[in-house]
């Protein structure tokens, strides 16, 4: 399942947040929070965490970088399970990593969602329109959308 768009929520008194529920099924055998890299909390599919794990597990032990990148993602991980309503309790440590106040926005990136705050989404959202054409140029070939057919080399003359 690819996970697309951004959703605006609100974190209940408890902690917990409303998976939209087109993309609930995704999360029938479970789900994992975790820490991103850019102070907001991803939510991963079983699946996909495994990928991320086996990927991470794979670096050589003997490579301080690679611990402490260990460290950082499995520390914060958070296995857990939607509740009859569709909800998932965002823990207390990955609500202050990521500055989580009340209202928040689940954004989709692909393979995994990512919660952020809503004032700090804003701001990156701005960031990424103002900056677009150089993300897209600087984004691995294998990632970036596909070059219109008149275009050669980069040039648009």
């Amino acid at each position: 399942m690819i996970f697309a768009g951004e959703f605006e929520h609100r974190i209940d008194p408890q902690g917990r947040i409303s998976i939209p529920a087109r993309f609930r099924s995704a999360f029938e055998d479970g789900i994992v929070l975790g820490k991103a890299y850019d102070h907001c909390v991803l939510i991963y599919t079983p699946e996909e965490w495994q990928n991320a794990a086996d990927s991470l597990a794979s670096q050589p032990a003997s490579i301080g970088a690679a611990r402490r990148l260990n460290r950082l993602h499995f520390s914060g991980a958070y296995p857990s399970q939607l509740d009859r309503s569709g909800r998932v309790l965002i823990p207390p440590q990955l609500r202050e990593y990521a500055g989580l106040g009340e209202n928040i926005v689940l954004v989709g990136t692909g393979r995994f969602f990512e919660i952020w705050d809503r004032s700090a989404w804003e701001q990156e959202r701005e960031l990424l329109d103002a900056q677009a054409s150089e993300i897209a140029e600087a984004a691995p070939s294998s990632t970036a959308p596909a070059r219109s057919a008149g275009t050669i080399d980069g040039d648009d003359d």
